[in-house]
């Protein structure tokens, strides 16, 4: 009785927080709710998981047949999203010379689905990526869609992190599970897994500290203390998911997403955001030296409380590279891990990888050397644009610069490039973000009650 109040409860606080919101943060149109219900699906548990009789997504991804309910509700909420862009009418041709490498990338996965050896399940998977371009579309087409995503991830966030924290106490059955490396008991809240819960705690905590860092701090600002306290209380809560996640690379994404957030906001260092890609580059430079040499990869490790093998990640990397494909192009999109070689390497690792966890290896084995060449121009692009944006004086793209900087290293142990997962979706926001296209469609200001009245210029 007591969980079942504890859910009750819940419930009504999630209602209150919507509530809250609906004048301050609006949702401006019904094609943010079909948004919104993407991202909590992907962003939490495909439907069919939630069920017993379900497929859970770690073996739906791996059975050729997938589950019919997720397909279903999947193809309903692909074909509502078109019918409403369709309708908005948007410029495609300034939207592909955006970021044309983008659309290049997503093009060549599928035109890798004709040498797939499971072309049917590869066209399947890439009509879902192709969701998650309709849903990006449709936030970036409203006319405020920097409130239109702050908005759905502000709700997505209501919902996700009060709900993970009432299944990990009160139905651990739901939001806990046996973790396969160390056969402990794992905090999984609405996810499957904690890797899973830390990636959705740590983007929803990024957001939030952004909306108190950029938007709060307006010197014109009048702060709803109610807000400002609904507010801290949340980042208290997924402070503490974060530890219970238990997700090193999560907890190291979040601290530099923080941290660059906190930089720009220092005159002297925005001053620099020129300079940012360079910073990127010596960056990633510094972890391939601290990876390539054991002794100062093994303290590094030692020190975040992390075995030298990564959590069995460098041996599985070896026996990856060792895997008979045609380097040029790959196996097809998504296609690498069905059939024998799923089966072979299901039987040697215990916890049954579905991905390579190195976005860039995953591509690689896909999409072979072409692929990995139309990621690198896409990455490429995508930094240059949103530099360009920044020097502009725009608050918004510092959220989207650290998003994109973290995705580039994230994607050094788990790998999330093309595949649908919230992170996927919010980089995409990143790379298809394109300020002039949103000038010429609105001139509306961005409004937020609680916080005051703060313009496009200010935040674009």
């Amino acid at each position: 009785m007591l969980k079942y109040s504890a859910l009750f409860i819940c419930l009504l606080i999630i209602l209150w927080l919507f509530a809250r919101d609906r004048k301050s943060l609006p949702m401006t149109s019904g094609g943010l709710w079909i948004v919104l219900l993407w991202i909590t699906i992907i962003g939490s548990r495909f439907v069919s998981a939630w069920f017993a009789s379900g497929v859970e997504i770690d073996s739906s991804d791996v059975l050729i047949d997938g589950s019919p309910l997720d397909r279903n509700i999947f193809l309903t909420l692909i074909v509502t999203g078109a019918v409403v862009l369709i309708r908005r009418k948007p410029a495609w041709r300034i939207i592909f010379a955006s970021n044309c490498w983008f659309f290049a990338f997503f093009f060549y996965c599928g035109m890798s689905i004709l040498w797939s050896d499971f072309p049917f399940v590869s066209f399947k998977r890439w009509i879902k990526e192709l969701g998650n371009i309709i849903m990006v579309m449709i936030i970036l087409t409203e006319r405020s869609p920097i409130n239109a995503i702050i908005a759905v991830f502000a709700r997505y966030t209501y919902v996700v992190i009060p709900l993970s924290v009432i299944l990990i106490y009160f139905f651990p059955e739901i939001g806990t599970s046996i973790d396969a490396d160390s056969m402990d008991i794992a905090c999984t809240g609405v996810t499957i897994n904690k890797n899973s819960l830390g990636v959705v705690t740590f983007i929803c905590c990024l957001f939030t500290v952004w909306d108190l860092v950029y938007i709060r701090t307006q010197k014109e600002k009048t702060t709803d203390k109610v807000d400002l306290i609904r507010q801290v209380i949340l980042l208290c809560v997924m402070s503490w998911l974060m530890y219970l996640a238990n997700s090193m690379t999560a907890l190291l994404c979040l601290v530099l997403g923080i941290g660059m957030l906190l930089i720009m906001k220092i005159p002297v260092f925005k001053s620099q955001s020129r300079f940012i890609g360079t910073y990127s580059l010596l960056l990633g430079l510094l972890i391939v030296y601290i990876s390539s040499i054991p002794a100062i990869r093994e303290a590094f490790l030692n020190t975040v409380g992390r075995d030298i093998t990564l959590t069995g990640r460098t041996d599985l990397w070896a026996d990856l590279w060792r895997e008979p494909i045609n380097p040029l192009v790959g196996t097809g999109y998504q296609s690498f891990w069905l059939g024998s070689r799923a089966d072979f390497l299901w039987e040697k690792y215990l916890y049954h990888p579905i991905q390579a966890h190195n976005g860039y290896l995953e591509t690689y084995l896909n999409g072979g050397m072409i692929g990995m060449f139309m990621l690198t121009a896409m990455i490429v692009k995508t930094g240059s644009n949103l530099n360009k944006y920044l020097l502009q004086d725009s608050n918004f793209t510092v959220l989207m610069q650290a998003i994109f900087v973290i995705a580039v290293l994230y994607n050094l142990t788990e790998a999330m490039f093309g595949r649908l997962t919230l992170f996927w979706v919010v980089l995409s926001v990143a790379a298809l973000y394109h300020p002039p296209l949103h000038d010429s469609m609105s001139r509306h200001t961005f409004s937020r009650t609680s916080v005051g009245n703060t313009t496009n210029k200010e935040l674009t």
